[in-house]
C-alpha cells in the first residue's frame, strides 16, 4: 500500500538558501514539522536550523534518498545540479517538487518527465503563480467573457535583483509570466515566439533585461523582465474588446481592477456616403476593483503537491508543462 502524505510524514528539503527558507516556512505554516534538510554548503543548513529548530540536518544527499520513510523531496537547488539529483530521486521512488526553472535544457526536462512517469513518480514544478488566487480569478474573468475578445496582454516583472549567475532573467523572471499565460489559456493553445530581445549588461553570458514578444492565436503578448530596474514592478495588463484589466501585485489595497473602457473604429457601413471619420471611438465607463480572498501561493502549491501524491494525480505544472515553458525560452 502506498504511503500517504500527512502532517506527520517525513519530508526532505534539498537546498537551504533563499527559496529553501520560504518553502520551510510555508511547510511550518501548514503544520509539517518532520523535515530533514540538506545543502552542499553546511553553513546554509545550520543557518536554517537556527530559524527553524525542529528540522533535522542530513549528513548527505545519499542519506536522504536511501531513507525509505521519506516519500517526498522538495528541491530548491541550482539548475546546473538538478539533472543528476532528480534522476537519483526518481530511481529511489521519491516524489519530487522542483522549484522553477529547475532545468535549463528542455530535452533533459522531457527525459526526466518520462522517467518519472515510467517509475510512477509525482514530478511537479513550482510555478507558483499557477496557484495564485488572483491569477485564478483573472482566469475566471477571461472565461466569463466580461472583457470581451482578448486582444493584447502585457506582463512586466522588474526589480533591482536578486541577480543570479546560473540563468538569465528570462529563466528566472519571464518563466513566471509564461506559466501564467499557459495557465490562463491552457496547454493546448500554441504560443508562438515572434521576437526575443536580450540585453547582457553585467555579464556577457547572462542577459539581465529581456523582451519576449509572443502571439497566441490572435492575441499579441509582450513579456518584459529585468533585474536591473530601480522600482519593483509586477503587473499584468489585459486589453479586451469591451473592457480592460490591470493587475498590480505591488498594490496592497486594490491590486485587481476592471476598467470599463475600450476603443474601436466604427464600421464603414455606418458612415454617411460623403463623410468618413477616421478617428476611433473611445468609450469611458465606470471602473471598479475586484476583491479576492487570497491565501499564500506557496502554501497553495504545496497542498496541491501533497494532494497529487495522495490521489496519484498528474500535476498541472508537471514536467511536460515545464518543457513547454523552457522551449519558449531556449
Amino acid at each position: 500500500m502506498k504511503l500517504k502524505i500527512n502532517k506527520n510524514s517525513k519530508i526532505a528539503l534539498i537546498g537551504c538558501g533563499y527559496w529553501g527558507t520560504i518553502l520551510i516556512n510555508s511547510l511550518y505554516q501548514l503544520g509539517y514539522k518532520n523535515i530533514v534538510v540538506y545543502d552542499q554548503n553546511h553553513k546554509n543548513s545550520e543557518t536554517l536550523k537556527k530559524k527553524f529548530s525542529y528540522i533535522k540536518i542530513s549528513a548527505s544527499f545519499d542519506q536522504i534518498v536511501q531513507n525509505k520513510d521519506i516519500k517526498a523531496i522538495i528541491l530548491a537547488t541550482p539548475p546546473k545540479n538538478n539533472f543528476d539529483i532528480i534522476k537519483k530521486c526518481i530511481y529511489s521512488k521519491k516524489n519530487i517538487f522542483l522549484e522553477k526553472p529547475g532545468i535549463r535544457d528542455s530535452k533533459k526536462m522531457k527525459l526526466l518527465t518520462n522517467l518519472a512517469k515510467n517509475n510512477k513518480i509525482i514530478f511537479m514544478l513550482g510555478y507558483v503563480y499557477c496557484y495564485n488566487d488572483f491569477i485564478k480569478k483573472i482566469k475566471n474573468i477571461i472565461k466569463s467573457k466580461i472583457l470581451g475578445k482578448i486582444q493584447y496582454i502585457k506582463l512586466e516583472r522588474k526589480n533591482l535583483g536578486p541577480i543570479r549567475n546560473d540563468v538569465d532573467s528570462s529563466y528566472d523572471l519571464a518563466s513566471h509570466d509564461l506559466s501564467i499565460i499557459a495557465y490562463l489559456f491552457g496547454l493546448k493553445k500554441k504560443i508562438q515566439v515572434i521576437n526575443f530581445k536580450k540585453h547582457k549588461i553585467l555579464n556577457k553570458k547572462i542577459s539581465d533585461i529581456n523582451y519576449l514578444y509572443l502571439k497566441l492565436e490572435n492575441i499579441f503578448i509582450d513579456v518584459e523582465s529585468s533585474w536591473l530596474n530601480p522600482n519593483k514592478v509586477r503587473s499584468i495588463t489585459i486589453i479586451g474588446s469591451k473592457k480592460m484589466l490591470f493587475f498590480n501585485e505591488m498594490d496592497s489595497i486594490e491590486p485587481l481592477k476592471i476598467f470599463n473602457k475600450y476603443a474601436n473604429y466604427p464600421r464603414i457601413q455606418n458612415f454617411k456616403k460623403k463623410f468618413f471619420n477616421q478617428k476611433a471611438k473611445i468609450y469611458l465607463g465606470n471602473n471598479y476593483s475586484i476583491k479576492v480572498k487570497e491565501k499564500p501561493s506557496v502554501q497553495n502549491e504545496l497542498i496541491y503537491f501533497f494532494n497529487c501524491i495522495n490521489k496519484n494525480k498528474k500535476p498541472f505544472t508537471d514536467g511536460f508543462f515545464a518543457t513547454k515553458i523552457l522551449k519558449l525560452l531556449n
